[in-house]
């Protein structure tokens, strides 16, 4: 009976290590992230993580909702934001709904963009179509336009903006862990698979 408890407990070992190795991908610069010219990040003593995202993307949509529970994992030693990307007016219009949501502190916003574009097939491209739709989250028509003008709303997109040409935003989503590494979708890895290399290199980043 001993040695029968003896081999089961080696079959669980010689299980649990088949499956750690089985699930634990080795990524590599070049195929899966790329190594960067590195940037300052706002905190050192943390791991940077930002999010370049663009609510019409289609990829950033079906992210979103892994997004949001990875978001809730994530230690107090990673800090983790978010820029939306500015590369013309319609993109712009929408980067700046997203700061209205981050000054008003309702990410439900942030979800109704993502559903009115994606799902309801709504640009959301001029105040005629943002008004009706942002007076749903009892955000008023004047507290809209003030939003809109205000210096710190104008500043955010600014520094989003600037923020995009010093990493050489391209496309979207595109993760930046620690001012070192771009993450982004491409034939090695797909949408799915991101926030597991951001998690790869953020556990990179702790073992320096």
């Amino acid at each position: 009976m001993f040695q029968d408890c003896i081999k089961n407990a080696l079959i669980v070992l010689v299980l649990s290590l088949f499956c750690s190795s089985a699930f634990s991908k080795d990524y590599q610069e070049g195929r899966h992230y790329e190594l960067i010219e590195p940037l300052p990040t706002r905190n050192p003593e943390k791991i940077e993580v930002i999010e370049f995202f663009w609510f019409g993307c289609g990829h950033c949509f079906t992210l979103e909702g892994s997004l949001t529970d990875w978001k809730k994992e994530l230690p107090s030693s990673v800090d983790f934001y978010r820029y939306p990307v500015i590369w013309n007016k319609m993109v712009e219009t929408h980067g700046k709904l997203f700061f209205i949501a981050e000054a008003l502190n309702k990410p439900e916003i942030i979800d109704g963009v993502f559903s009115a574009i994606h799902i309801q097939q709504k640009m959301l491209a001029s105040d005629r179509e943002i008004i009706p739709f942002i007076k749903t989250y009892g955000v008023s028509e004047d507290e809209y336009i003030g939003l809109i003008n205000s210096f710190g709303l104008k500043n955010n997109v600014k520094k989003a903006d600037l923020f995009g040409q010093k990493y050489g935003i391209k496309g979207v989503p595109t993760f930046i862990v620690n001012g070192k590494y771009a993450v982004s979708g491409n034939r090695e890895i797909g949408t799915k698979d991101l926030l597991d290399v951001v998690d790869f290199l953020i556990a990179k980043e702790r073992k320096q």
